[in-house]
């Protein structure tokens, strides 16, 4: 049967000593204690492991063979407890850790993608992990804390115990093929939508869920005749001719070949929240939202 042995790591500290220096007298002075205490702590270790680690003699001390490994192996232990004990501290000052972030595609262009950037750049020892998912798996994951924080258009409430912060005002534009006679209006009224066709993503997410509701409160539903997977799939169809859509203002700092985005005349908030609960709150997800809402 396998013995399990449990050692303090002040046992290993303080053999380690006594091994590098190979003189009791010399290793007390050098642990800041008298040799007394420092002689029953070394024959307290080696009761404990069942053998000797160092042959006394009348003026010297040298390490048996066990006592060689022994050092050895000590030494890599406690470097990299101490480590281990560095990281932690870096963690608890928000120095270091892993984020798991959830976001939408959306957000990740825009006001955020520079800030974004200048956070990884100058905080090299925190990780962040950026799961896309719409905000109804987010907040199953943040309920889970399988999520640090959740960053989404607020379509969606977060549920009770968490807490919301919006990171900036942002809006839905209109966008059409280049060749639009709309093209022609520096601001599009809703109502001027009502006979278009839409191209968008499914009635699912979250994002288009919203819009149709702000179209049926301005009196029509939006005549959708295709449907894709991807925002970049919907402006390219648009840039084709096939359609129109509503989108978030972060894509319009792009360049898209054959698309035109025009402000709505009735202004259709997309503003971006991070959500996160307030008592699993880490030291490097705080820092990353004190960047973000600067």
């Amino acid at each position: 049967m396998e013995r399990t042995t449990r050692i303090d790591l002040k046992l290993l500290r303080y053999f380690l000593a006594v091994a590098e220096e190979l003189h009791f007298g010399r290793a007390a002075a050098r642990l800041n204690m008298s040799q007394p205490p420092l002689s029953m702590h070394i024959k307290e270790l080696e009761q404990q492991l069942g053998t000797l680690l160092f042959l006394r003699h009348s003026r010297s001390v040298t390490l048996t063979h066990a006592g060689k490994i022994l050092m050895e192996e000590s030494r890599r232990l406690l470097s990299s407890a101490n480590q281990i004990l560095a990281r932690v501290e870096q963690i608890g000052r928000g120095e270091a850790g892993r984020i798991e972030l959830g976001v939408v595609g959306t957000a990740m262009w825009g006001k955020m993608r520079p800030v974004m950037h200048q956070f990884l750049k100058t905080h090299p020892d925190i990780e962040v992990i950026f799961r896309e998912k719409m905000p109804a798996k987010q907040m199953a994951l943040l309920e889970r804390r399988e999520l640090d924080a959740g960053i989404w258009r607020m379509a969606t409430e977060p549920m009770a115990g968490f807490t919301r912060v919006r990171l900036h005002e942002s809006s839905f534009l209109v966008a059409m093929p280049e060749d639009h006679a709309l093209t022609a209006r520096d601001v599009v009224p809703l109502e001027a939508l009502r006979y278009e066709c839409f191209v968008t993503m499914p009635a699912m997410h979250t994002d288009w869920a919203f819009l149709q509701r702000v179209c049926q409160s301005a009196g029509f539903s939006p005549r959708v005749v295709r449907e894709v997977m991807e925002p970049q799939t919907v402006l390219a169809m648009i840039s084709m001719g096939l359609g129109i859509t509503l989108i978030a203002d972060s894509y319009a700092q792009m360049n898209w070949p054959g698309v035109v985005f025009r402000p709505l005349e009735e202004r259709i908030p997309a503003d971006l929240y991070v959500v996160y609960e307030e008592q699993q709150l880490t030291g490097a997800m705080a820092k990353l939202i004190a960047a973000l809402t600067a």
